[in-house]
């Protein structure tokens, strides 16, 4: 896989997290429990906890729903909302498309340069520098690398953890950690309902 396709491929997962995220701000089994702590109905330390976990996961500056009102989560739900949409529109609105089709053919064309190049180094027994820039090129998170870190962020996360909140706090792009869990379903759990699901050790 190219440089393009690689920045192709993590602002495509980073649009989904995008939108995930903002579907789940509006999302009815969060409003309900709002409602519930907040309206009148039993403030159980369960119900606390949740909306604690779903908050925390959603809104990486969000601490603790104590000593906040309704007004007080909604401003900051919204808050978070308009970050998440300008960010959505950020995206659609710079032609990134069309910059990164014009990148890919620059890149076709430098990599055809460079295999002349490299041709004519090897004739002459040295490397031009061009093996050891495709290598740094080329290095990524490994495997061993990214289930050490998404190990360590379920570990540190006794109350559960959401799927972006692994992300954010690994640096792993969104489509890896879900693939990584998916591979992974002997080592952990998840609980809560689809879009609150948090993940645990077994």
């Amino acid at each position: 896989m190219n440089k393009t396709e690689l920045i192709s491929q993590d602002l495509f997962y980073f649009k989904i997290q995008l939108k995930y995220t903002l579907a789940n701000l509006t999302d009815t089994h969060l409003r309900r429990g709002l409602f519930i702590y907040f309206g009148g109905g039993p403030k159980t330390q369960q119900l606390k906890i949740e909306l604690n976990a779903i908050l925390s996961g959603l809104i990486p500056s969000f601490q603790n729903i104590d000593n906040h009102t309704m007004s007080d989560i909604n401003k900051i739900i919204e808050d978070q909302k308009r970050q998440l949409e300008a960010k959505l529109a950020l995206i659609s609105g710079n032609n990134l498309s069309a910059l990164m089709a014009e990148r890919k053919g620059y890149e076709a064309k430098i990599a055809e340069i460079d295999a002349k190049i490299q041709h004519i180094c090897g004739e002459l027994g040295i490397e031009g520098g061009l093996k050891s820039a495709t290598k740094e090129r080329r290095s990524r998170m490994s495997g061993t690398e990214i289930d050490a870190k998404i190990l360590e962020a379920i570990k540190n996360s006794p109350q559960g953890i959401s799927q972006i909140g692994i992300s954010e706090a690994t640096g792993v792009n969104y489509g890896s950690v879900v693939n990584w869990l998916k591979e992974n379903a002997a080592k952990v759990r998840s609980e809560g309902e689809r879009k609150g699901k948090r993940v645990f050790f077994k």
